[in-house]
């Protein structure tokens, strides 16, 4: 007869104080908001409901993520999402502890108190702890509870003084622009970059802003620092262009500055939300200004252990008890990081460090941050008062997420490559969750009169879910010509790359195409290769044709020819943009003055020798520039201390990318030069 599992049961008063004085272990007065909240500047003082104190760990066999986890969330377009309905009403405790902000598995020396708790030889200890630990009844301190606090005060002293706890630079607070260009971009910020990746928390930050805005000279550094990454974000967005070039300018200092403040060692206090979300905002200011964006899937590798050392990898439900805003800001969190995750996996062609088993959290609600600061927003079953909200383009993105961190995994496997027959298979699915996506994106009437910053909203999420559909075809697609069994597969990124190139029609999303690194390069790195593989694929075969024949297949091509020629507009942008790799605009040049030339029945020879000619002149009188810029405005003697030499080698600083024009394979011969013949997938990007 097998006997049922046994209870470990804990010791536990009723929590009468807030969550944080709990959570800094320090005496609450109950007020609402309790005082040790207001002198600390708290954004928040929230009270927890009681939970049974026979509640403990559970000794029993473990349960998997897909148990805990729905599998297909409710659809994002109904109006009925919210908290009740992502999934089971209940989640069983964790089978570890959670202490101040981390949490522990069993290999974990902390898992043992509770067990030994229960021997008898521990009552006594356990008894005499309360003396240090709770004040008396008479108000006067015990002895030893005075010197367990001057230890601890000493202790705090102490690590102060130690060398790894750095500082930012003294100049950095002359660098923060006047204050309306600040609120313009903070408000850039969360009316874009926000609405796909929900980092901070709106009320949270707007109240340390207006603390800061009131006395700079108190602003916690965090704080500081998560200001410097907004603005390095949505800098490039700024309708003035002096503002943007200054931004531009700034950006690389503050992204290199905070790099340098989260990465200090041994740094517990990093190791909270707050630095959670400032890792992620680094990782997303380093794309959208080229700061080492190739090498952001091994800095998410260490975001992913963070978060998963803090718990955001297992539901709120299952944790200690905390409000509704805390859990809805860690499933946002978690889901940021997912995203992040297959977005940086697939452009490091690397496979992805998590699996739908390793995670239990389940999606975000479509609650917006009004909804969770005002309880009155809320109905009776949790749902918000709006049925469109800020939230619903990460809802959109969480429903495909764990399939989509599956299809990246497959596309950059280094040990099994699938059979044509199950990229068909997998695409066809990706196909449909772009169509589910799509739909969905497409009924937010409300969210899409309010353009253009949601018609950015729509565009990076669009963005972010097709363009996988794009590498997995890819490697098929360029074999197309020689093997028309893959045409399907060239009709497939020949779509994509034309929906690309058709996002430069937004204005605000394509100043971040014009100015990011990593996956904002797509339009170059693979969907221009397109587009030119179908115009190269249109071109008369015989040496011999009619004039009239001729005419006919020039007004077919002109389209095409159109968006190549935006390609090369596009690609001279950039390079005014601060681009320092000139491969790509020379070659765009070289091989659309090639097409151009054939199709006028001309030899191509001397266009693409002119093309090659004119581009090298533009990019040597760009980067003229850019030198004697940089010459006449060098940084301040504090920021040459953070350089990005320490952080990040020259040429990832660069975001390099095509040294696969100096491939000896491609065969760039003017009077016989095909594209794609002598083009492999596995040295296309090879560097």
């Amino acid at each position: 007869m097998s006997e049922s599992p046994r209870i470990i049961r804990k010791r536990r008063r009723p929590a009468h104080s807030c969550v944080e004085c709990r959570r800094r272990k320090v005496r609450c007065d109950r007020n609402k908001p309790c005082g040790q909240c207001v002198s600390h500047g708290a954004p928040s003082c929230n009270y927890a409901d009681h939970v049974n104190a026979g509640q403990g760990f559970h000794v029993g066999p473990a349960s998997t993520g897909n148990q805990n986890r729905s599998q297909s969330p409710t659809s994002v377009g109904q109006s009925s999402n919210n908290v009740s309905e992502r999934g089971p009403t209940t989640f069983g405790q964790i089978h570890g502890i959670m202490s101040k902000t981390r949490i522990f598995g069993h290999g974990h020396w902390m898992n043992t108190m509770p067990l030994a708790s229960e021997l008898s030889i521990m009552g006594p200890t356990g008894d005499y702890k309360s003396i240090y630990t709770q004040p008396s009844s008479s108000g006067e301190q015990d002895p030893i509870s005075q010197l367990m606090t001057e230890c601890k005060q000493l202790a705090r002293e102490a690590k102060k003084q130690r060398p790894f706890r750095q500082s930012i630079p003294a100049h950095i607070h002359q660098s923060i622009p006047k204050p309306e260009v600040i609120e313009d971009l903070i408000s850039l910020y969360f009316s874009t970059f926000e609405s796909c990746y929900r980092i901070l928390h709106f009320s949270s930050f707007k109240k340390e802003y207006d603390s800061h805005a009131r006395q700079p000279q108190n602003t916690k550094t965090s704080f500081l620092v998560v200001l410097l990454l907004v603005m390095s974000i949505s800098g490039t967005l700024h309708n003035e262009a002096h503002v943007r070039k200054d931004i531009s300018a700034k950006a690389q200092s503050w992204i290199s500055v905070s790099q340098t403040w989260l990465s200090a060692p041994f740094e517990k206090d990093r190791l909270t939300l707050k630095g959670i979300q400032i890792h992620c905002l680094l990782l997303l200011a380093r794309q959208v200004n080229r700061v080492g964006a190739d090498l952001v899937w091994i800095s998410v590798g260490t975001l992913m252990r963070m978060a998963m050392q803090m718990g955001l990898h297992q539901d709120p439900s299952s944790l200690r008890e905390m409000d509704i805003q805390q859990k809805e800001v860690r499933r946002r969190l978690w889901y940021t990081i997912l995203e992040m995750n297959a977005q940086s996996a697939l452009d490091s062609g690397m496979a992805p460090m998590v699996t739908d088993d390793d995670y239990t959290t389940q999606p975000p609600s479509d609650l917006s941050d009004e909804d969770l600061d005002n309880a009155t927003n809320l109905g009776e079953d949790g749902s918000p008062s709006l049925q469109e909200s800020p939230t619903f383009f990460q809802c959109v993105l969480a429903q495909s997420v764990g399939f989509r961190l599956t299809v990246v995994r497959v596309v950059n496997s280094l040990n099994v490559k699938p059979s044509y027959d199950e990229v068909l298979s997998i695409g066809h699915k990706l196909e449909i969750a772009c169509r589910e996506a799509a739909s969905a994106l497409n009924s937010t009437t409300t969210l899409r009169r309010q353009a253009p910053l949601n018609q950015f909203a729509h565009s990076f999420c669009s963005h972010l879910i097709r363009r996988l559909l794009l590498c997995l075809h890819f490697t098929y697609a360029i074999q197309a010509k020689g093997s028309p069994i893959y045409t399907h597969s060239q009709q497939v990124c020949l779509e994509v790359s034309l929906e690309l190139v058709s996002l430069l029609d937004d204005n605000l999303y394509s100043r971040l195409l014009i100015n990011g690194g990593g996956m904002f390069r797509d339009i170059i790195t693979r969907g221009a290769l397109v587009i030119y593989l179908e115009l190269t694929s249109r071109l008369p075969v015989e040496s011999s044709i009619s004039h009239f024949a001729k005419e006919k297949n020039q007004s077919r091509q002109i389209p095409l020819m159109e968006d190549a020629q935006r390609v090369v507009k596009y690609a001279e942008n950039r390079m005014c943009h601060g681009e320092t790799n000139v491969k790509g605009y020379v070659f765009f040049n070289m091989a659309t003055a090639r097409v151009q030339a054939l199709l006028e029945g001309i030899s191509p020879e001397e266009a693409i020798r002119k093309a090659a000619r004119d581009s090298l002149n533009i990019c040597h009188g760009l980067l003229s520039g850019m030198v004697v810029e940089n010459a006449e405005n060098p940084l301040p003697a504090d920021f040459q201390s953070h350089s990005l030499d320490g952080i990040f080698s020259p040429q990832v600083a660069s975001d390099s990318g095509f040294d696969f024009l100096e491939d000896p394979n491609l065969y760039l011969h003017c009077s016989d030069w095909d594209l794609f013949d002598s083009i492999s997938g596995e040295s296309l990007f090879e560097s």
